[in-house]
């Protein structure tokens, strides 16, 4: 029992020494995890605009399939796109704003941060471009075969 009696504690410099090394420990997980987040966001962000790229192509090259003709019409800050099919009488409207990058099909928004958007009739084929926040630009090349 006398053992006990006779320790003081822990010594100023013992407590100091602990501070110390709780911080260092506690600053290296806080920027672990702040790159972890930045990171995470960032593939979040690409992912996000990916997926938008793709709809919108998968979207565009639907309707573009049933298309018999296309009509582009340059106005002061957006470009509106009318596919028509003259068989059926069905028309399909896009409108790309530069000014708040949205493009929209017959009034309803299908993708936002859209930097440009394309439609280009070849007459054999057709390229659908777009370029998203990341300046990557996805394109899609529609070809026509000839028969019956």
């Amino acid at each position: 029992m006398s053992k006990f009696h006779n320790e003081r504690g822990m010594t100023l410099l013992e407590v100091l020494a602990v501070t110390v090394i709780v911080t260092l420990v506690s600053i290296i997980l806080m920027s672990i995890l702040t790159n972890g987040k930045t990171s995470s966001d960032k593939q979040m962000k690409s992912s996000v605009q990916l997926s938008d790229a793709t709809y919108i192509l998968k979207v565009v090259t639907k309707d573009t399939r049933k298309s018999t003709k296309i009509i582009t019409k340059d106005l002061d800050d957006c470009t509106e796109y009318i596919l028509s099919n003259n068989q059926n009488n069905q028309k399909y409207n896009y409108n790309f704003c530069r000014n708040n990058q949205t493009v929209e099909r017959d009034n309803e928004i299908i993708a936002v941060n859209v930097l440009d958007f394309k439609i280009k009739d070849k007459r054999s084929h057709i390229i659908i471009d777009i370029t998203m926040p990341n300046n990557k630009p996805f394109s899609s090349t529609i070809y026509f075969r000839g028969g019956s």
